[in-house]
Parts: structure tokens; sequence; C-alpha cells
């Protein structure tokens, strides 16, 4: 009975050590010169992908006004009247066209308020 406690305590042990190690594989907090820093043009910060999650979950993005999003994650790389997009991921393989990209998109009202988001990926 004894070997049997110990055994459970050791496999409570074990699971909370998992559990720890696993919480990075998320991503890492946001934090906006990361996310800003571009070192090729064709090419997001490779901190993006890491922060997304963060980004995502933890800061209040919709109602925010454009100015104010612009403000915290930088000029983004497409904008039309009602939408803008932020790459994250661009993966072109061994081809001058992408073959997967990964876009943190948003759309806003007339008073350039965001209203929504959506992470989309595409792939070849």
């Amino acid at each position: 009975m004894k070997n049997l406690k110990y055994g459970f305590i050791g496999l409570q042990f074990f699971i909370l050590i998992a559990l720890f190690s696993c919480n990075n594989v998320q991503g890492v907090k946001f934090e906006r010169q990361q996310w800003v820093e571009q070192t090729d043009p064709l090419f997001p910060s490779p901190y993006r992908s890491k922060m997304l999650n963060d980004l995502t979950v933890n800061n209040k993005l919709v109602g925010l006004s454009y100015n104010k999003l612009v403000e915290q994650l930088g000029i983004p790389d497409f904008k039309d009247s009602n939408s803008l997009s932020y790459k994250i991921v661009v993966d072109y393989g061994k081809d001058i066209d992408p073959i997967y990209t990964k876009d943190l998109d948003f759309s806003f009202s007339k008073d350039s308020v965001i209203e929504s988001f959506k992470v989309n990926e595409w792939k070849k």
C-alpha cells in the first residue's frame, strides 16, 4: 500500500512537470517591439507566430480604433476601405510563390472601429 501511495505521488509530480513544460508551446507574451521587427520585407517578424495566441486572447482588439490598432501593431501589411491584415507566416518553400500563409485579418466600421478579426491560413 505504501508503494502504491508513492507511485501515485510520483505520477502527480510527473503530470505537473509535463503541464508546466507544455506551457511554452502556445507561445510568448505579445511585445510590440518584436511584433514590428522585420529584417526582410517579404517575411514578417519571426516572433509574430509565437505571439499570436497571446495577442488575440489577452488583448482587447475588437472595439479599438484603427489608429490605436496601428499604434499597437504597427502599419498593416494590407489595407483597403474596411479591412486590414498583418502577415503572420509566409512560407515560400523552394518556389517564388508562397506555399503557405497565415494572416491576422481585421474588419472595421465606417467609423474606423475594429469590428472583428480572424486568423486565415492558406496552403497551396
